[in-house]
């Protein structure tokens, strides 16, 4: 008879605060597919403006004016923040942060990242980002206009172009802390046997 207790973790800290790989991976990869969805929307109101251009943008085109059509400037910061979205917020995490963190662990042979909290670390500092850089739009001066490059002399100050500054910080220190895990993980907890040659290509992919 089996006299142990077995106590479930709660769902708080099983997905939300998780140090598994997998789960941070699952993290990333529902994250970046919203964001990713989101920047999609943007092109599609940007889009309608430009082949509808004297008619209102239906359903949301309230939101820009009250003749429902865009402005010049409102344009600009939707370009900008397409542009970052897709690929700050989705494309890359969704790569490497979903991709890596659930495979590259499973194709070494290794139990978890090198760096489990760092790996917790990184993907929160990704959410983080992403959340100050949406909540731009909520600004007096409304989104960053500066292209997804920033480049002068578009990159103004203003209130929106700071906060997607502060929200790329968040970005470059999530993509910093998840690019040292994948590649200490690769160097050190490799299987036995695992030599260079012999690693998969997509974690060779990962590595570079």
């Amino acid at each position: 008879m089996d006299s142990h207790n077995h106590h479930e973790e709660p769902f708080y800290r099983k997905y939300i605060w998780s140090t598994d790989h997998k789960i941070i991976g699952l993290q990333y990869g529902i994250t970046s597919l919203i964001f990713l969805l989101i920047g999609f929307s943007l092109m599609m109101i940007m889009r309608w403006q430009l082949a509808y251009p004297e008619s209102a943008v239906p359903l949301v085109g309230s939101i820009f004016g009250e003749d429902g059509m865009l402005l010049p400037e409102i344009y600009n910061s939707l370009g900008a923040m397409h542009g970052t979205i897709m690929i700050f917020l989705g494309i890359v995490p969704l790569a490497v942060g979903a991709f890596g963190n659930y495979f590259v662990p499973l194709q070494i042979g290794a139990p978890d990242m090198a760096f489990p909290k760092l790996n917790a670390a990184s993907y929160w500092s990704y959410f983080i980002g992403g959340v100050v850089m949406m909540s731009s739009f909520f600004t007096a001066d409304g989104a960053a206009r500066s292209g997804w490059t920033s480049y002068p002399p578009l990159a103004d100050i203003e209130v929106g172009q700071t906060m997607w500054l502060i929200g790329m910080v968040f970005l470059i220190t999530s993509s910093l802390l998840g690019s040292i895990n994948i590649i200490t993980t690769i160097i050190q907890l490799r299987a036995p046997g695992l030599t260079w040659m012999r690693m998969p290509f997509f974690v060779w992919a990962q590595f570079v």
